[in-house]
């Protein structure tokens, strides 16, 4: 036996691409954010949200309620003046998730420990206080010994890192990779030259001139060599991730710079670390600061996330990549609800299977997120528990649930990612005569899930 639901939607022609609703605020209670998480704090096999702040409640985490991106209230794990980034990793081995942090005003790296592996943490455990100006702060298995160990960047001391000695979480002294930089504020972990240890990407004035440079991991024991360069710009690139942008096999390097409004990509041309000249995916981002990469669109290539950041606005912003090759298409806005948005991750939060983003921006003491709408071409009107029809619909839209499936929520969103429309059960007929022509996102909730559809009207 089917059952029916009944409803007018409105029309026009489109090109796929992932489209992001709304901002869903998850917190302003952390002051002066500026770096956001994500990880399974809890053990319950959902995404947490982490957060760094500059100031008050400086880090802390939100846990993932029900899996669908409903957050709870801030839950404090320490107080680091000037926090400037965390990571979260095991770093004592017992199968749940640390927390690491780095203060550029008292020049820390300290560790949390999760004491129970539901994100209950314990004292600040120091492991340098001579980052001097620390920045940036990551985990990786730089020796090959199967534990964590930590890597530091820092304003005024260059790059350096600290063996996890015993796989519990006790640390050696800095280890210096290259104390001869300055400004160096990202630094990330990747085997960059194929063969089988981590080595080092980081930024910096090396010497007297901006720079992304390498380190190669020469014995995978954590002993590096001199600093290789990828780029010189002209002026400081803000920010470093490294993927597969051209689908090679290979890792290349993104970076953001904010003194040229510049997100760009270098290719590691042979997958030995040599790199080819920039190739440029903006340079009209308005103060561009942070880069991420993740699949947006379910395409099975890296598109790229971005943030422009502005004293009192900003946006947030994504570039498709076109080909799998590493086309960049032109910008697409998620949102511009954002004063100085230093920090922008992807991640899926509501377990719907694509990717969700994530960002905190500063000066409004914002951190939230913005669900990526799972897009279903026009043929695609048809699942194991509904049938869609007809599709494009000139007057009346069939949305036809098989026995046992029990809508309890519909909603309609517009190509903007704005909520028109919200009923709760099984809604008969609802009229659109007086909405626009348009695409819409027709979102049902049910017993057994949810399932979102795009619908066009003639």
């Amino acid at each position: 036996m089917m059952k029916y639901l009944l409803l007018l939607v409105p029309l026009v022609f489109f090109n796929g691409y992932s489209q992001f609703g709304p901002q869903q605020i998850i917190s302003t209670e952390a002051e002066l954010p500026v770096q956001v998480f994500t990880a399974d704090i809890d053990g319950d096999g959902k995404l947490d949200i982490l957060s760094a702040a500059r100031f008050k409640n400086n880090i802390a985490w939100y846990r993932n309620m029900d899996g669908n991106g409903t957050f709870s209230s801030l839950n404090l794990i320490g107080l680091l003046s000037e926090t400037k980034a965390i990571y979260a990793a095991d770093l004592d081995n017992d199968g749940d998730t640390d927390v690491l942090g780095v203060s550029s005003s008292l020049d820390r790296v300290v560790w949390y420990e999760n004491l129970d592996g539901l994100g209950n943490f314990g004292p600040e455990i120091g492991i340098a206080g001579n980052a001097d100006g620390g920045f940036s702060v990551i985990a990786a298995d730089l020796d090959g010994d199967g534990d964590n160990d930590v890597v530091s960047a820092s304003d005024n001391s260059g790059l350096a890192w600290h063996e996890n000695l015993d796989g519990s979480g006790d640390f050696s002294f800095r280890k210096i990779i290259d104390d001869n930089i300055l400004s160096s504020r990202s630094v990330v972990a990747a085997d960059l030259d194929g063969d089988g240890d981590l080595d080092l990407v980081g930024n910096g004035y090396a010497p007297g001139v901006a720079r992304i440079f390498w380190y190669e991991n020469l014995d995978g024991l954590g002993n590096f060599g001199p600093f290789r360069v990828i780029r010189d710009f002209s002026v400081y690139a803000n920010m470093l991730f490294v993927a597969d942008a051209d689908a090679d096999g290979d890792m290349d390097v993104f970076s953001a710079s904010n003194g040229d409004d510049e997100v760009a990509w270098h290719e590691n041309l042979d997958g030995l670390g040599n790199f080819g000249p920039k190739n440029i995916i903006t340079n009209s981002l308005p103060t561009a600061f942070a880069v991420y990469v993740a699949d947006l669109d379910n395409d099975n290539d890296m598109d790229v996330l971005a943030t422009g950041v502005e004293t009192f606005s900003g946006e947030v912003v994504w570039f498709e990549n076109l080909d799998g090759l590493g086309s960049f298409g032109g910008k697409q806005t998620i949102t511009t609800e954002v004063q100085s948005p230093r920090s922008v991750i992807a991640a899926d939060i509501d377990n719907d299977g694509d990717m969700d983003v994530i960002g905190s921006s500063q000066n409004d003491n914002k951190i939230a997120w913005y669900e990526n709408y799972t897009i279903l071409g026009v043929g695609e009107n048809e699942t194991n528990n509904f049938k869609v029809y007809p599709n494009p619909v000139s007057t009346i839209l069939n949305v036809q649930v098989e026995t046992g499936t029990a809508i309890t929520n519909i909603k309609l969103y517009d190509i903007f990612g704005r909520m028109l429309l919200k009923k709760e059960g099984e809604a008969l007929q609802i009229d659109f005569s007086n909405y626009a022509t348009g695409i819409y996102y027709l979102k049902l909730e049910t017993n057994n899930g949810e399932q979102i559809f795009k619908v066009i009207k003639e």
